[in-house]
Order: C-alpha cells, then sequence, then structure tokens
C-alpha cells in the first residue's frame, strides 16, 4: 500500500532528486520519462513483511499441533489441520479467485486450493494443511526477495551525499545536492564523496570512482578529466563544474536501469504454473461435463455420473505436484544454504538450472578485489635486498591512505619487515610521495617522480616496469638518496579457485564471459589467467547492462556474477543474479542469489544443484501427469473405484515428496 506522505519514490524526472527519497506525492500532470518504482518506508516494508509471515508462520503451528493429537489418539486432530488450511490457505485462495475473476485464467494459486481442499474432503487433512501451507511458504521467500530488490535501490541512492559545496565567487554555499545545475562549480575535499557528475577545472587528486565503473584502482583526476557522483575523492581538494543535471547523472541512470530492468524482467515460468494453467480448468470442466452434462444430455442415470465426476476431480486433484514441488524447492534452498549459498527463491532457483552463459564481473568476483604486491624487482649486483626494498617503501607509505601505500605497508607487516614511518612526508599529487627516512630522503612512486628529484631511473629497471605493465600491474620505483633501489610490481591477483570454477562452468556446457568497467589490457590479462576466452572491456554501466540483454538474446539464459553498485543494473536484468558475498549490499540486493563465502567455486556447484533440483521437478511432474493420465482411462472404464483413486493419489503425493527430498543427500 503507497503511504502519500511517506512512500519514497525514484524518479527521473525535472521535479525529484535522484539522491534521496523525498516525501511529496506527485500531482496527476506530473510528466515523467519512466515509471515510477515506488518503494515502502522500512516500517511499512517491515509491517507487510510481518502480515505476509503470519500464515505460513500459523499454518506450521496448526500442523505441529494436529500432528501431536493424531499421534496421542485424538479424534480433534483434524480441527488443527483446518486451521492451518484456512489460515495459511486464505491469501492463496483469494489470489487465485483474484486472477481467475481478472480474466487470467486458473493460475499456480487455484490450482493449490483445488488441491487442498481436495485433500480435506477426502479426509486427508494433513495433506491438505501441507499443501497450502508450504505454497504460502514459497511465496513468502519470493515476497521477501522483492523487498531486498527495493532496498537495493534505496541503497544506491545513499551512495551520493545529500548536499553539494557550491563555490560561488570566493564562497562557500552548501546546497542540496538535487538542486546544483550545469555551469555551477562544486568543491570537493580529500575524503569526500563526489556529488555530482562534471569536469575537473581545478585541483589534483586520485578518485576511487570502483562503485560506478568497476575499476580496480583509483584514477589520477587533472583539470579536463571527468568525475562522477558516488565516487570517493583521495588526497586533493578538487573543483568541478557541473555538466549533467542531477536526475541526469551516471548514478541517477544506474538506479533507473535497475528499476527499469526489476520491472520489466518477465519472472520465470515456473513448470507447475504451466501445468496449472491448463491442467486445473481442464479437468474441473471435465469433472463438471461427466457428473451434469451427461445426465442432462444423453438422459443417463444421475448416480453413477456423478460418482465418475467425482472420482475424476479426486483423480486429477494434482496434490502429488503441488505437494512435491515446494518440497523439492525448500529442500534445495536448505541444501544450498548450507553450502554457503543464499537462493532467495524457487523462481530463481529453477532460473539457475537453465543457464546457458555465465557473466562474470572482473574486480571483486574474478580477482580479489584488492590490490597486493606481486613482485620486487631489484637491480642486480647492487647489494639490496627485497625486505630493504619494502621496509624502505613502507616507511615513506605509512604515512599517506593511498590503496597502493596501503598494499605496501600490508605487504611489509605481513613479512614481517620493520620499519620506523617516515619524517617530513610530502605528497606530490599524481606522482608518488617522499619522506626523511633514517635521515636520507626517501622516494617512491612513479618515474616522473624521480626525474623531478633528479634521479635517473635505470634502463633495467625501466624494462622490466614495463613488462610487469603489459601484464595489468601497477608500477612503483623505490629510491634513497640519489638512487633508485628497486621497483615494486601490484596487482589484483585473481581469486585462486577462479581457474576451476571457469573450467567447471564449461564442462556444465555455459559459455563464461567477463564483463568488466577496466581497461582492455588488464582484463585480458586477468581473464588469461583465468582461462575466459571472451571478453568486453572499458564497459559502463549501461553499457554491461546493453551487454547482458545482447546474452540473453544469444544464449536465452544468462546468470551475472558481480559484487558492485555498477554491477546491479545487469545483477538485476540477468535471468538470474549471483551476488558475491563480501561485495556491496546493493549487490547482494538486487541478485536473486548471494554466495555468503567468496568462493568462486559455489557457481558451479550452485548450477548442478540447480539442474538437479529442476530433473527432480521434471520427474514429479512428468510421474504425477502419468498418474493421473492412467487413473483417469481407468475411471472412464468404469474399473476405478473412488476408494483406489483416493489411494493413487496418496501414494502418488508420498512418492514424488521423497523423490524431492532427495536433493538433501547430494
Amino acid at each position: 500500500m503507497e503511504k502519500k506522505t511517506a512512500a519514497a519514490r525514484i524518479c527521473g524526472c525535472s521535479h525529484c532528486s535522484p539522491h534521496h527519497p523525498h516525501t511529496h506525492a506527485h500531482e496527476d500532470g506530473c510528466k515523467c520519462d519512466h515509471n515510477h518504482a515506488i518503494t515502502l518506508s522500512q516500517e511499512e516494508g517491515e509491517a507487510g513483511g510481518l502480515r505476509r509471515l503470519l500464515p505460513p508462520l500459523l499454518g506450521i503451528i496448526g500442523i505441529g499441533f494436529g500432528f501431536v493429537l493424531h499421534r496421542l489418539g485424538y479424534s480433534a486432530y483434524k480441527f488443527p489441520y483446518l486451521f492451518a488450511a484456512v489460515v495459511a490457505g486464505a491469501p492463496v485462495a483469494r489470489a487465485g479467485l483474484m486472477a481467475l475473476l481478472s480474466g487470467r485464467g486458473a493460475d499456480i494459486n487455484l490450482l493449490t486450493t483445488v488441491a487442498g481442499i481436495g485433500a480435506m474432503v477426502l479426509g486427508e487433512w494433513a495433506e491438505g494443511a501441507a499443501v497450502l501451507t508450504l505454497f504460502s511458504i514459497g511465496e513468502y521467500l519470493e515476497h521477501r526477495a522483492g523487498e531486498k530488490s527495493r532496498k537495493s535501490i534505496r541503497d544506491i541512492m545513499e551512495l551520493a551525499p545529500l548536499t553539494a559545496r557550491v563555490k560561488i565567487e570566493d564562497k562557500f554555499s552548501e546546497v542540496p545536492a538535487g538542486e546544483v545545475k550545469p555551469g555551477d562549480i562544486v568543491v570537493v575535499f580529500p575524503g569526500e564523496k563526489i556529488p555530482v557528475d562534471g569536469e575537473v577545472v581545478s585541483g589534483v587528486s586520485s578518485v576511487n570512482q570502483s562503485p560506478i565503473t568497476g575499476e580496480s584502482t583509483p584514477v589520477e583526476k587533472l583539470p579536463g578529466s571527468l568525475v562522477f557522483a558516488g565516487s570517493l575523492n583521495g588526497e586533493g581538494t578538487l573543483d568541478i563544474r557541473v555538466t549533467r543535471m542531477p536526475h541526469d547523472t551516471t548514478l541517477a541512470r544506474i538506479i533507473a536501469m535497475v528499476e527499469q530492468s526489476q520491472l520489466q524482467r518477465a519472472k520465470s515460468q515456473r513448470l507447475v504454473d504451466t501445468f496449472a494453467k491448463y491442467w486445473t480448468p481442464a479437468m474441473l470442466a471435465l469433472s463438471g461435463i461427466l457428473a451434469i452434462g451427461v445426465p442432462l444430455i444423453f438422459g443417463q442415470a444421475w448416480r453413477p455420473w456423478l460418482y465418475r465426476g467425482l472420482t475424476v476431480l479426486i483423480v486429477s486433484c494434482p496434490c502429488s505436484l503441488v505437494i512435491s514441488t515446494p518440497v523439492t524447492v525448500v529442500a534445495s534452498i536448505a541444501r544450498a544454504a548450507r553450502n554457503g549459498v543464499l537462493i532467495k527463491g524457487g523462481t530463481y532457483l529453477e532460473a539457475l538450472g537453465t543457464v546457458k552463459a555465465v557473466a562474470m564481473d572482473k574486480t571483486g568476483t574474478v580477482t580479489q578485489g584488492k590490490l597486493a604486491v606481486d613482485q620486487v624487482i631489484l637491480i642486480p649486483g647492487a647489494g639490496i635486498t627485497t625486505d630493504e626494498v619494502l621496509g624502505i617503501a613502507a616507511a615513506v607509505e605509512s604515512r599517506s591512505e593511498h590503496p597502493l601505500a596501503r598494499a605496501i605497508v600490508d605487504e611489509a607487516e605481513v613479512k614481517g619487515i620493520s620499519f620506523v614511518s617516515g619524517e617530513e612526508f610530502v605528497s606530490v599529487r599524481g606522482k608518488g610521495a617522499y619522506a626523511a627516512v633514517n635521515g636520507d630522503r626517501a622516494y617512491v612512486g612513479s618515474e616522473s617522480l624521480f626525474e623531478e628529484a633528479g634521479i635517473d631511473v635505470p634502463a633495467y629497471l625501466r624494462g622490466a616496469a614495463a613488462s610487469c605493465r603489459t601484464e595489468g600491474k601497477t608500477v612503483v620505483f623505490v629510491g634513497r638518496g640519489k638512487d633508485v633501489l628497486g621497483a615494486i610490481c601490484l596487482s589484483d591477483a585473481i581469486r585462486p579457485e577462479a581457474v576451476d570454477a571457469v573450467s567447471q562452468l564449461r564442462r556444465q556446457g555455459a559459455e563464461v564471459i567477463m564483463l568488466t568497467g577496466d581497461n582492455r589490457a588488464n582484463a585480458m590479462v586477468v581473464a588469461g589467467q583465468a582461462g575466459i576466452l571472451r571478453v568486453e572491456a572499458d564497459l559502463m554501466p549501461q553499457d554491461k547492462l546493453h551487454a547482458i540483454h545482447r546474452l540473453i538474446n544469444e544464449f536465452g539464459s544468462v546468470a551475472m556474477v558481480g559484487d558492485g553498485v555498477n554491477d546491479a543494473p545487469s545483477l538485476a536484468a540477468a535471468t538470474v543474479g549471483i551476488a558475491m558475498g563480501q561485495g556491496t549490499d546493493v549487490a547482494l540486493e538486487t541478485a536473486g542469489i548471494a554466495l555468503m563465502k567468496n568462493d568462486l567455486m559455489a557457481v558451479p556447484w550452485a548450477v548442478d544443484l540447480a539442474k538437479q533440483a529442476r530433473s527432480l521437478i521434471v520427474q514429479n511432474v512428468v510421474f504425477s501427469i502419468a498418474i493421473k493420465v492412467s487413473a483417469l482411462v481407468l475411471v472412464f472404464g468404469g474399473v476405478l473405484p473412488l476408494w483406489l483413486a483416493v489411494l493413487a493419489d496418496s501414494g502418488a503425493a508420498v512418492l514424488v515428496t521423497f523423490n524431492g527430498l532427495r536433493i538433501l543427500r547430494r
């Protein structure tokens, strides 16, 4: 239910700020260029979740009481079962009737209602209650997945600051970020998030824009460089000329793309849905024809044809199908959770079992998502050790918060190298830093830093550094006094399990594609190490989204594996999205499947589980239909008594339930 005074709307129109939910309700005349996704407030979402949880919860309690009373020999055991069926089944029956009355026809809700009522009419109280309660649990899980998706949009909105520091002549003015206009000058201090899309007009700094572009390392920004709202400024102050309206920033477009993908993505048609669409109305019609039509039209005796009509209804009552599918799904989800894979509903489980291609982000997905020292290069015969080079570099960089600096310091600490933080630390923007270490000035940075200091970098080190860069690594030189001591190569290393994960996915028949915002050179190096043959690089979030659409057109069913905000639109648009466990909250909430551990091997494992679950569901559907058709043939032949029809229905339900539970022993 929409609460007009508090519901948060995410809009792309000029009336609305994309950076935060606003509280006004749109007037009838508001013109927007896309559908609004209405996100309920947190309080409303929680209240709705509790209301949806209550029916299945009461159903479970009722079944528990009924089971205990039955075991104790009390004849009143049927009343708790009836209570469970009514409470858990009421929302299901209401949804089924609404679908029927609206012209959408008989759906899975009506099928389940008929199955539950039919079971109880036959005296199978426990079976009727279980059918309706299990289905209610499945619907609740899918509703919760939808709530998580809506929360992901709110989280994206929080990436950009609510206010911007606008420079007017020589004064600063704090204004709401939604009120800045193209041409305004916005000032961003070190360590602050950038509130706008724009062009740097003054200042030099490194900017972490991985939430937007997915690049693995901070990007140096100089006058003339473009910056994005939601990225994090580094060590320098930047004056930025706004180039886009707030509702048109790259971050706002990400929000719109996630929103559109979640609205437009067709839900996977569950096998049981397809079955219900044709089976339920056909069997209801057949039963009515036998029970009423034949006696009226052909003047036959009423009693035998009423008996046959009732028998057809009993035989066609799809308890075995309806109860086996949620049992298989719930068992599969439980089995996946035990292995650190959180599947948010049966729809995502079935979708995963159909994937023909798996697209993977690079940074944080195929790679570990952080820079680390890969190699220390020394000058032959210089008489200095790797530990000494690392120690000097760490002494300088211990005063810096730059990601490269943190990686060097972490490596020194891991190796147990002792160092004392340098004095008189100076950061040279875009080039590196220097400080006094044990009385000598020490340098860590690019070749241009040493050129400014009048220090020549030996040709050997320059050649080795060039070789490292061709492999997608970042290189800094280390010097002391007037000498260059060595070079440190840093890289975002691939996950140790990446090669095996890609290989297993291929054996399962899935094409593996890398989609990354990083440059093509780095992407090709990482893809080659992981065994990925197909790469698309230099992709902005909208490019990744378009790539997913192309892959769906090519393969039909595509999984997307990612971890960042920039992956959210493609995670939402894919047939099924898979988020890495230590990824951003936005990715975890947008995806239908979340890996609780950062282990890529969980992806082929989950695909295999989903394929097995889908296979079991297909087996149950085929078996149930075969039993029903066989029984119907016997009914028409007049050789199937009512008691045997009941036995066939109950026996089939037991068999397919045990078949579905086999997934737990996987």
